[in-house]
């Protein structure tokens, strides 16, 4: 099960996301594959987003921000903040940086339960 799990994720890592450099933030961010570097001249930031992203205001932190253009506003009542999210996003534990964070990408692999429970 242990196996599988592990399969299962570096195939999601690979295939759902990669690291690029951000020269403007001189930072590392993780992104969806295919994103490309956009200035939201709004907030006047550089911030990688996938192709289809428009700048949107997000009423609820009263900003701009550069999404698709189905997301729309949901609250994380484990992080006590509203974030702009895929409408079918789920709120899920990353335990890489202990925080709850939206999710597209959903899986019923539960790595905190074995097969013997």
């Amino acid at each position: 099960m242990r196996s599988i799990f592990i399969i299962f994720l570096l195939f999601s890592l690979t295939t759902f996301a990669e690291q690029k450099y951000n020269p403007y933030t001189k930072q590392y961010e993780n992104v969806p594959k295919g994103s490309q570097l956009k200035y939201n001249y709004m907030e006047k930031s550089w911030k990688f987003a996938p192709p289809n992203s428009e700048l949107k205001y997000d009423y609820m932190n009263k900003k701009y921000e550069m999404v698709p253009k189905n997301y729309t506003n949901k609250y994380n009542y484990m992080e006590k903040k509203w974030e702009m999210s895929h409408p079918k996003s789920k709120l899920q534990y990353n335990p890489y940086n202990d925080k709850y964070e939206f999710s597209p990408y959903q899986s019923d692999i539960d790595p905190y339960k074995s097969d013997t429970d």
